[in-house]
């Protein structure tokens, strides 16, 4: 799964791209939606994502002001600009403050798509293919969890929530960020669908030199064992 960042402020322009883009890609490009540029800055810092979506008018913070400082803070995240400010002037600000390319409104939707399939083939998949915390070692593509040298069996949706802490770790990360990574942003998942998963989690991996601390009300933890 491809996860892209859509920061865009227009609800009819945010659903109308997540609904073509997942349908173009047949479901293997996952489009989270921020709406505002301080919440979007919050998302491209905290999750890796393959690539960036980004409007310049934006509430609380601008797309320059957002892509200045993903780049300040080292993420290299591919950032195409997709925007109706069409003067020589911003297409170069675009550029100069670490956007990679530019789109116009109105655009063709179907130039986007080819577009953003030539970042992922120039760039590929930028989040990590395997991830290891302590003595947990999770493969995303082949979709394996080693603790130690043995393999550990989980369901599928047990694997996405385990890897996404892992990305996390020693993070406090809510149920509600977890079930939009996860089951998707779009989903109608409740927070006690995280249960089984969680509790199935910890009975796997309950030898292992992590665990998962619960905050009640709010979500969950991957930490040390003390």
């Amino acid at each position: 799964m491809i996860e892209i960042l859509l920061i865009e402020d227009d609800p009819d322009i945010a659903d109308n791209l997540q609904e073509y883009l997942s349908n173009v890609s047949g479901g293997e490009w996952r489009i989270h939606i921020s709406d505002n540029g301080s919440d979007g800055l919050e998302l491209a810092t905290q999750t890796l994502y393959s690539l960036i979506l980004l409007d310049i008018g934006l509430p609380e913070r601008d797309g320059f002001e957002v892509c200045k400082a993903l780049r300040r803070r080292g993420i290299q995240t591919p950032v195409i600009f997709v925007t109706a400010r069409y003067s020589e002037e911003d297409v170069l600000k675009g550029y100069e403050c670490g956007g990679d390319d530019y789109i116009i409104k109105p655009f063709s939707m179907a130039q986007l798509a080819a577009k953003i399939k030539a970042f992922l083939k120039r760039y590929g998949d930028s989040r990590p293919a395997c991830i290891t915390y302590l003595d947990l070692t999770a493969d995303r593509k082949e979709r394996k969890l080693y603790l130690g040298e043995k393999e550990i069996t989980l369901q599928p949706r047990e694997f996405d929530v385990l890897f996404y802490l892992m990305e996390h770790p020693e993070r406090l990360v809510s149920k509600e960020e977890l079930l939009a990574r996860v089951w998707g942003a779009e989903s109608d998942a409740l927070p006690r669908n995280l249960d089984n998963p969680i509790k199935n989690i910890r009975k796997a991996t309950e030898t292992s030199e992590a665990k998962i601390v619960t905050m009640r009300g709010y979500g969950y933890r991957l930490e040390t064992k003390k």
